[in-house]
């Protein structure tokens, strides 16, 4: 009996040895690295904006997003975020909404937690440290040629610096890569800051499309910057990424990067750089034809499909406004093209539209079509599960 304990003995720590060098080479991600993001709303400014931040977010399983506003920061109740998201609107308006309070608390939240921001064009303004401005001073950057900030929008340019390739490893090969941008903020280093920004993206697409602006004002200027400040982290974002499909993936790596966090891969499913191989700026000429596609909508089904295809090869702006309520259309091409286009746009903030139109067709091989886009559509958004992940 002696024996058979000793050799049950021995069994149980052989096992145990073998389980511990195995649990050595792994690391295992579950609840304890949920990364809780908010998403300022100043008062429902701006909606779009803040929808294609959140679902931008949510590409990443470990990240837990909500809005919150400036009372929530007031009354305590967004003390658990880890990082704030300032997304695209109005900058002005969005630190006003916060009061001098407000902006205070952030302040600290940065400086003396450790708490990380990201800046979105508006959000990149706030970020600065701008004369005549309510910034907040937390990206060593300042702004310059606010006079003439209307100056036009479109898919633009940038490059990434080394520092930005080993950020954005997947674009590392990539000597231009593309982002929406509409009308971003032109950053400089700013005087007498302590804290230094690090480019990891610069612009390239000299933006001027409207009257009077002036030219060579955005090209050669960051487009992508982090900085160190005091405990904290924050990254700015000249462009609109999080509106971009196959780019979108871009801003929970910077989450992830203010955050202090590990950064992971991504789904070729969000990862698609390769889509777009030309600047696209929205002169007058293609503003027209903009204008001629959205009202091509209410026409006939020819034109009506032809008018959305050209919306989203266009890259225009207000595609997500646009594609997905064709999929309620009275014919059937017309609603499968628009779930498609959906799904190309990856806008999952639309899967209930598309979950109606599957609900609501009669044609079983229909059905099953549009089944197949809502499928794919939910299928981009990450999942929270455990993972497991081998150690290099």
């Amino acid at each position: 009996m002696k024996h058979i304990f000793l050799l049950f003995l021995f069994f149980v720590i052989a096992f145990t040895a073998c389980e511990n060098k195995q649990e050595s080479k792994i690391k295992q991600t579950n609840t304890s690295d949920c990364i809780k993001v908010g998403v300022f709303d100043k008062n429902g400014d701006s909606p779009y904006c803040i929808t294609d931040a959140v679902e931008a977010l949510r590409i990443d399983k470990d990240m837990e997003v909500r809005i919150v506003s400036a009372a929530d920061i007031m009354l305590g109740n967004a003390d658990d975020i880890d990082v704030f998201l300032f997304p695209g609107g109005g900058g002005r308006s969005e630190t006003g909404s916060l009061g001098e309070q407000g902006q205070e608390k952030i302040i600290d939240f940065v400086k003396k937690q450790g708490k990380g921001v990201v800046g979105i064009c508006a959000g990149a303004y706030i970020l600065t440290a701008t004369p005549n401005y309510p910034s907040l001073a937390l990206s060593g950057a300042k702004a310059i040629d606010l006079e003439h900030d209307h100056r036009g929008h479109g898919l633009v340019k940038f490059s990434l610096t080394e520092a930005g390739k080993k950020i954005f490893p997947e674009l590392a090969n990539r000597e231009i890569c593309y982002s929406q941008y509409y009308e971003g903020p032109v950053l400089i280093p700013a005087e007498n800051s302590k804290y230094k920004y690090q480019e990891l993206a610069t612009m390239l697409s000299d933006v001027h499309t409207i009257e009077g602006t002036p030219a060579n004002m955005t090209n050669n200027r960051p487009f992508i910057i982090v900085t160190d400040v005091e405990k904290g982290k924050t990254a700015s974002i000249v462009g609109h990424p999080e509106n971009t499909p196959g780019m979108r993936w871009i801003v929970p790596r910077l989450v992830r990067v203010v955050a202090n966090k590990e950064l992971i891969p991504y789904s070729k499913k969000v990862v698609r750089p390769e889509i777009y191989t030309k600047e696209i700026l929205f002169t007058e000429k293609r503003s027209k034809m903009q204008r001629t596609a959205y009202y091509d909508l209410v026409e006939s089904k020819e034109k009506k499909m032809k008018a959305m295809q050209d919306i989203v090869d266009m890259c225009a702006w207000s595609a997500k406004k646009w594609i997905p309520p064709m999929v309620r259309d009275k014919d059937f091409d017309v609603r499968l093209l628009a779930a498609k286009l959906t799904v190309f746009l990856e806008r999952t903030d639309a899967i209930n539209d598309v979950k109606a139109a599957v609900a609501n067709e009669s044609d079983a091989e229909n059905k099953k079509r549009l089944q197949e886009q809502l499928q794919t559509l939910e299928n981009i958004l990450g999942r929270k599960k455990l993972n497991v992940r081998v150690k290099n």
